[in-house]
């Protein structure tokens, strides 16, 4: 009888070292903490938001004058803004917003209650500027908020410069999440 050979198989080749599916591992692992620790740090902004709103809505309280909802007194405040007037869509860009008709009913209650003035004919080139009464509001916000607040502060960022470090951070963060935002819209990656 003929003598065959019959093919050896050889045990499969590994594809892929075991090192590797280690570091893979270790990556997924890097990956599930850092989205866990990701999620921390939302819930801790979810909070933050909370409390500033919150701090401005009892600040506000504390104020003589008519009672601003949390929507007017945010554009009270951007219109006193560097003391120059600003127009629908300078709110719009400053308060990081595009929900225009909530800023122009905010607007006209303002402008109602005198706390702002209208400059300008047609809508396109409406400025606002805040009123003597407006600016009265303003500045008993500013003196409670320097009474209170300022102290506090200190206690996180002890210098101008570190706060203005802190503040550069969050104008990133408002870009990251601006963008993240925009992606998940609109190109879904």
């Amino acid at each position: 009888m003929p003598r065959t050979t019959a093919a050896r198989k050889s045990p499969p080749r590994p594809t892929r070292s075991r090192v590797a599916e280690a570091k893979d591992a270790g990556a997924v692992d890097s990956t599930q903490k850092y989205e866990a620790a990701l999620g921390e740090f939302e819930y801790a902004l979810w909070h933050l938001g909370s409390a500033f709103a919150r701090w401005r809505r009892e600040c506000q309280d504390t104020v003589p004058g008519p009672a601003l909802n949390g929507n007017e007194s945010a554009i009270l405040h951007m219109i006193h803004l560097n003391d120059s007037p600003k127009g629908l869509m300078d709110l719009s860009r400053l308060l990081h917003r595009d929900d225009l008709p909530n800023i122009q009913y905010g607007l006209k209650k303002l402008a109602s209650l005198g706390l702002i003035e209208k400059n300008g004919r047609s809508r396109k080139n409406m400025t606002y500027a805040v009123s003597g009464k407006g600016r009265a509001v303003v500045d008993a916000y500013l003196d409670t908020r320097r009474r209170v607040l300022v102290r506090m502060f200190m206690r996180v960022a002890r210098t101008p410069d570190e706060l203005t470090d802190l503040v550069m951070l969050m104008h990133l963060m408002i870009g990251i999440y601006g963008q993240a935002g925009d992606l998940a819209v609109n190109r879904h990656p």
